[in-house]
């Protein structure tokens, strides 16, 4: 009746049915993996770079008055100030100094393979001015004179750049032109690279600051409650500065005292008194106190609770007195009252709660702060609230490489700073010229910020604080999966052997923030974790716009309000700044929200209306875990199909992720805002919400998951119905993941011959041989001709044996005349691939030397062999000669290796069998794998059997199957399809013995699964020795496989032995094939004597004695004690 446009119209407006792809796909488009490493570099870079220079910008020097024989001191002569200032910094893209002096933009292929670092110059303008006074004529007043030199663009330090941020040579590239800078266009960047290693920054979990946490004391203690907050300043210089506020425990009390408050204050010794901080912000009745910490006189429990506190602090009546009070427990000793109260006063204003202000004439903001502490320390001592949870995921940030490098960066610029004042003084003094350029150290920034990334040591050598260890590592590169897993790690920095349970637990807030099943076994067990797929990490934004609203939006501010108002009143907190207070908070948390979906205000601020504590909290600081979530509107959807529509046709529409948002369709949810709101896991609660709302489980929602699939992350995701599996096999999966490359291959469940016992398997030969699982290893040797200044130590060459001492033992066949073994060479254990030889120096006796060169070749490693596969030859970083060398070896599936299923069963291959041994079906299928049905009752692993069932069908129709979690497919839905296909419904199939031929007796489950192989090798493992090298101090055995190291027979061992009673079995072990040394003792005194065999002569030193020595066979490391003891004046008499 109405037209097909018109039902094309309502069709458009109808609400999606599913949580569609489209939109998933659509979000990792555009934000990729590693989204929130290169939002935080490009942070750095575009904002906190220059912050940190202006923060120190100003350095001022005046000459230290050298005497002057011939003027008397009254006399006023003129004084100079010098100035100098940093001003407006530039970065350009990364580029090289070659060793001829050419600049030349660099590519992050060519860093890798001249181990070069990729970095960008960072240039300043300084400003040098010059500020002379003199007195005025006739001694009246004074003249100035002031003379400004500009210099611009001076050259501050390299800056490493992260790959595929805005300042990456890479970045907007096109695949064609990645392709032909020799670029993965699947490489997601958000890495550095240091020296030709790539290394990527681990994001580090804290506390957040600025937060009130209330925590009980753990008794016996002094204190029963303590609330704290560590107070940093946005965007501050300096360390945080932890207030406190304790209560005492009823046994920490003294008799009759009760239970009084006490404020731990920055650099106070001891604790005061909760009403003395008060009297010493200026506000001395007690009432006046009390009304900034109970809002509602009629609350008789928490005023009683406040009595103690009140009496204790009687004696202290005024301001003057409070800080005099304060400053005699400062850690200035022996200042006179004057100074005391100044410097109490310099520290409330200062260091005490310096979020708030650090200006002067804001004690009423302070003392309203304090006091709102005080009262959340009250609610939890009188029971009305729970203490906080240190382990809920809103009260964490994460330092990703924008905080991490800025805080990095601010101490080597401090540190800059320093250097070029002390320089400049000096010039001044000596009455020199200053040179700034000179002044200006390039080689602090660029070393320290190398140094950091290089070793991952985290902080300024020699500076404050302690160096954090492994904040930066080697980026992961075994597998894809791998890669993106490393670069969306999070580290927290808990000494790892606390056997602590709660932080390692899962905890309820970190659902959709991170993965659930990814994190390592061990020590480290949940203290490493991983983000989940559609985590973004809040990059920070300023608070200035969200203050401005604030005002217009009828907030009263703390200074124009009575306290009376504040029990009737919402409180606004803005980044833990109480900012003032709100009447109507329901309009106001509605317009923010709304201006949010506008993009009026940044996406990423965190509105929070917590109504039992009557408070509204926003947040806009960096490091909160977001999310994002459909948003729902009278229980529908406010996404659309026509936007789903043309989400998938957004090439020519240009509707893409970030349409979705403006449009007010999705928003990003932090963790602390997520408890604020009602969710929806699926579309289908929506429906049943409005269908039938009083059976419903909720109708007031809000939101609705994207997909619950994305609460998993990197590694989770690959495992297929995860859903359906024992946890920890999922978690086992995500590690092994790491470390596989896989294949579809035919897997039987059955016992066969008994090789398959406690997780072996058996795999066909014939499918060996046919290629499968098989794969290149390859092993990279490097060089170079290091130089000592401008001498050439070392000649990549072939040694000569006539000259060069220290040949090896391996042959150096294989190289050609330039020293380099050719591509395509083959090459086995010990075989020299790179050639190298470094002069001997003349020993200066004139007489001529047999060898003039020293052998430095590079041999491969003994238990490998292979081919060169290619050879590289450059120059490194300070023009030396380099070679690079790659040798690939093919490897073949044999007894020992290690493979997986998805599922955390894995086993090593038993034996192998050919095609013809192997069990096959009627239709003559063969496996290629058999493991061992004990594999799965006990470890539960039910999704490795469904992917199994849902293989078959896929393969059997030709088609993909979903074996996304929480979805609807059921097994039952598989096995009506794959009956549907003429198989049984549940997988099994009649087979045949391969030796015997005869049917086997019971059905085995035979169907198509994802096999791993994975990286652990036999022949990476096998080790034996008989002889071999020994370490030069004990003369025992050296230690493990790469140097060809001895087998440990330990305590254990040797108490078994003890055990059968087999002394001359032990004695072989720990004495013959150990260290066994021979020592000539003195009988008479019981000390080792000297011996000469050849001349048959004996000698004891001790008792000059010649006759009565005897031969005695000792260990070694026995002999080595006898005599570190008589190093130590200690004789250690053999009697015999």
């Amino acid at each position: 009746m109405f037209g097909d446009d018109e039902d094309l119209a309502v069709a458009e407006d109808q609400e999606i049915e599913e949580n569609d792809a489209a939109v998933i796909s659509a979000y990792f488009e555009e934000k990729g993996l590693v989204r929130q490493q290169l939002d935080s570099f490009n942070g750095f870079i575009n904002s906190s770079l220059q912050e940190i220079v202006d923060e120190n910008s100003l350095i001022t020097v005046t000459p230290n008055n050298q005497h002057n024989p011939g003027q008397s001191l009254e006399e006023e002569a003129e004084s100079t100030t010098y100035e100098i200032k940093f001003g407006q910094i530039y970065l350009s893209k990364p580029t090289f100094v070659e060793a001829d002096g050419e600049t030349v933009a660099i590519f992050p292929k060519e860093a890798r393979l001249r181990n070069l670092t990729y970095a960008a110059p960072l240039y300043v303008d300084l400003e040098k001015r010059v500020i002379t006074r003199r007195p005025g004529p006739d001694g009246e007043g004074e003249e100035s004179e002031e003379h400004v030199t500009p210099y611009d663009k001076v050259f501050l330090g390299d800056v490493p750049i992260m790959l595929r941020s805005d300042y990456c040579n890479l970045h907007g590239r096109s695949e064609r032109d990645l392709s032909d800078l020799g670029e993965c266009p699947y490489d997601q960047g958000g890495y550095f690279i240091i020296n030709g290693s790539e290394k990527v920054l681990i994001a580090q979990e804290r506390m957040a600051n600025n937060h009130v946490y209330v925590f009980r004391k753990s008794q016996p203690s002094k204190y029963a409650f303590q609330a704290e907050c560590r107070s940093v300043c946005e965007g501050s210089v300096r360390a945080s500065s932890s207030m406190s506020v304790r209560m005492l425990s009823r046994a920490g009390a003294k008799k009759g005292a009760g239970q009084c408050i006490r404020a731990t204050l920055p650099y106070i010794r001891s604790d005061i008194p909760l009403l003395v901080v008060f009297r010493a912000l200026g506000f001395t009745a007690d009432r006046d106190i009390l009304e900034h910490i109970v809002y509602d006189f009629g609350d008789d429990a928490m005023l009683e609770a406040l009595r103690p506190s009140i009496e204790e602090a009687f004696p202290i009546g005024d301001q003057e007195v409070a800080l005099d009070y304060i400053g005699k427990r400062g850690t200035t000793v022996g200042a006179t009252r004057e100074r005391r109260v100044a410097y109490a006063r310099d520290l409330l204003e200062k260091e005490f709660l310096p979020h708030i202000s650090m200006e002067p004439a804001c004690e009423t903001r302070k003392a309203y702060f304090l006091g709102y502490v005080v009262h959340r320390l009250l609610l939890v001592a009188l029971g009305r609230r729970d203490e906080d949870d240190r382990d809920h995921y809103g009260n964490k940030r994460l330092d990703l490489g924008g905080p991490l490098l800025a805080n990095l960066f601010r101490a080597l610029f401090r540190k800059l700073g320093k250097d070029t004042r002390a320089h400049v003084q000096r010039c001044v003094d000596r009455g020199r010229e200053i040179n700034l350029t000179a002044a200006v150290n390039k080689d602090t920034i660029s070393r320290g910020l190398k140094y950091s990334l290089a070793t991952g040591n985290w902080g300024v050598l020699g500076g404050p604080g302690e160096l954090r260890p492994g904040v930066s590592q080697v980026l992961n590169r075994l597998t894809y999966a791998s890669t993106l897993s490393h670069l969306r790690r999070i580290n927290s920095p808990i000494g790892r052997e606390g056997k602590l349970a709660k932080p390692r637990q899962l905890h309820n807030t970190q659902w959709g923030m991170i993965c659930p099943a990814e994190t390592p076994e061990g020590q480290a067990c949940g203290l490493v974790k991983n983000l989940a797929l559609m985590t973004y990490v809040s990059v920070g934004c300023a608070a200035g716009p969200l203050l401005e609203f604030l005002e217009e939006c009828a907030t009263e501010a703390l200074e124009d309000i009575a306290p009376g108002v504040v029990a009737r009143a919402t409180k606004i907190l803005v980044n833990g700044v109480w900012v003032g207070v709100h009447r109507d908070p329901g309009d106001l948390v509605a317009r923010l929200r709304a201006m949010r979906r506008h993009v009026d205000i940044e996406t990423e601020v965190g509105v929070v209306h917590d109504i039992p504590l009557r408070e509204l909290r926003l947040t806009t600081d960096a490091g909160r875990c977001c999310r994002p979530l459909f948003i729902v509107q009278d229980r529908r959807l406010r996404v659309r199909k026509r936007d789903v529509v043309a989400l998938q046709a957004r090439d020519e529409t240009g509707f893409s992720w970030d349409s979705l948002i403006e449009a007010g369709a999705i928003e990003y949810v932090d963790v602390e805002e997520e408890e604020t709101t009602m969710m929806a896991m699926s579309i289908h609660d929506l429906k049943a919400a409005r269908e039938d709302p009083l059976h419903a489980y909720s109708d007031t929602y809000t939101h609705c998951e994207i997909h619950p699939a994305m609460i998993l992350g990197v590694c989770a995701s690959i495992v297929p119905f995860p859903d359906h599996n024992q946890s920890p096999r999922n978690t086992y999966q995500s590690a092994m993941g790491k470390q596989a490359m896989g294949i579809n291959t035919i897997v039987a469940i059955a016992c066969y011959s008994g090789y398959n016992q406690e997780d072996s398997t058996m795999m066909n030969q014939s499918s060996i041989d046919r290629g499968i699982f098989r794969s290149i290893f390859f092993r990279s040797y490097k060089t170079e001709e290091r130089k000592q200044g401008s001498i050439v130590q070392e000649f990549i060459e072939r040694p000569s044996r006539e000259i060069t001492a220290g040949m090896r033992h391996g042959t150096y066949d294989k190289l050609d005349d330039d020293g380099i073994a050719a591509p395509g060479t083959r090459v086995s254990g010990d075989d020299v691939v790179i050639g190298k030889t470094s002069p001997i120096p003349d020993d200066g006796s004139g007489m001529p030397q047999r060898f003039t060169k020293r052998d430095c070749s590079s041999s491969l490693r003994h238990s490998e062999s292979g081919m060169v596969d290619a050879v590289l030859l450059t120059t490194g970083a300070d023009g030396q000669r380099f070679v690079k060398m790659r040798v690939r070896s093919i490897r073949i599936p044999q007894v020992g290796d290690k493979f997986a299923s998805r599922h955390g069963q894995k086993g090593t291959i038993g034996i192998t069998y050919t095609q013809e041994d192997m069990p096959f079906t009627a239709e003559g299928i063969v496996p290629d794998l058999i493991i061992n049905p004990h594999a799965i009752p006990s470890r539960m692993t039910i999704g490795h059997l469904v992917e199994a069932l849902m293989s078959k069908v896929a393969a059997c129709l030709g088609k993909e199957g979903d074996a996304t979690p929480f979805t609807a497919v059921t097994v039952e839905d598989i096995s009506t399809l794959l009956h549907g296909c003429g198989y049984q419904q549940r997988g099994w199939e009649t087979m045949y013995n391969g030796h015997t031929g005869r049917a086997l007796a019971a059905p085995i489950f035979l169907n198509p699964t994802y096999y791993q192989r994975l990286k652990h090798m036999v022949d990476d493992k096998i080790h034996a020795r008989g002889r071999g090298p020994v370490q030069i101090l004990t003369r025992q055995p050296v230690e493990g496989r790469a140097r060809d190291g001895g087998l440990r027979f330990g305590e254990m061992e040797r108490d078994c032995i003890i055990s059968h009673g087999a002394s001359a079995f032990l004695k072989e072990r720990l004495f013959d094939q150990s260290d066994a040394y021979r020592v000539h003792v003195c009988e008479r005194c019981g000390l080792i004597a000297v011996a000469n065999l050849k001349k048959n002569q004996y000698y004891c030193t001790a008792c000059k004695n010649t006759t009565g020595i005897v031969a005695v066979h000792l260990p070694y490391a026995c002999k080595l004690l006898f005599q570190e003891l008589m190093a130590m004046c200690i004789a250690p008499r053999m009697q015999f």
